[in-house]
């Protein structure tokens, strides 16, 4: 059995920390099913000296299993398990890297200098008008943190989503499938078409990231408050605070599934 698997698959696969020859190991166990180690190295040309290895690496770590007999035989386990199996080995990974950084490092940082001033503002007047402007600012990236999904706020940002675009600014959009609630689908078919979007159990805030650089929070979701029904929103341009929040969001990107309109219709 032969199939084309897109570089995007094999891609992915090194991103999780697979090697070269592991990853051609492992397609070609998928796509042609139990096979000897001579047979893989025939179909994928990595050395017979180093096939063994290859196997033994992606037994380790649950790719594979060993089927016993004269000569043993390998069987790629299912993609979906796979899949539950790597995302579990990254969200232990970046555990331990937020342990590591948050309760090990965090306490040692910093303790000789004498910050005069934090610069975080509460946003007054017309926000969505700012927030507009700040969108259309971005010039490399725009994050979206989406705790508690709005749809009329999406839809009143989407022409600006839409300039972004034009100028080629990157749009990545990290949805709280808990709270998700699809009323209005066109405008979801809208933001796939401009941004990638991923959905988490659990995503903290709702806000803005922009290019890495400031960013715009709304409070009121992230400590649970209604104030006259009203958002609390706080422009945020400290570094620290922008490192941390850009590193929790590519943890949590990581551990997303992609955005299917089709699962929550």
């Amino acid at each position: 059995m032969s199939t084309n698997i897109s570089q995007e698959v094999y891609a992915a696969l090194k991103e999780f920390g697979l090697t070269d020859y592991e990853t051609r190991a492992f397609i070609a166990l998928i796509t042609n099913g139990i096979s000897s180690a001579k047979e893989l190295s025939d179909r994928t040309k990595i050395p017979y000296s180093r096939i063994y290895d290859v196997l033994v690496n992606l037994e380790n770590i649950g790719f594979v299993n060993v089927i016993s007999g004269r000569p043993m035989k390998y069987q790629a386990e299912r993609p979906a398990y796979v899949a539950k199996l790597a995302k579990k080995q990254i969200e232990e990974k970046y555990q331990r890297i937020e342990y590591a950084l948050l309760e090990k490092l965090e306490p040692l940082y910093g303790h000789e200098e004498n910050i005069e001033s934090t610069p975080i503002w509460i946003l007054n007047g017309d926000v969505n008008k700012k927030i507009n402007e700040m969108i259309r600012n971005s010039q490399k990236t725009l994050t979206i943190f989406l705790h508690i999904p709005k749809e009329e706020m999406l839809e009143e940002y989407f022409e600006s989503f839409l300039f972004l675009t034009e100028k080629k600014v990157d749009i990545n959009i990290i949805v709280d499938q808990n709270y998700l609630k699809i009323k209005n689908k066109n405008i979801w078919r809208k933001l796939t078409s401009v941004a990638k979007i991923q959905v988490i159990n659990n995503v903290l805030f709702d806000g803005f990231l922009f290019d890495y650089d400031e960013m715009v929070m709304f409070l009121t979701t992230f400590f649970k408050l209604s104030i006259k029904e009203e958002d609390m929103v706080f422009l945020i341009q400290e570094s620290r605070l922008i490192n941390y929040t850009k590193t929790y969001f590519k943890m949590i990107w990581s551990m997303g599934e992609k955005f299917l309109l089709k699962n929550y219709s």
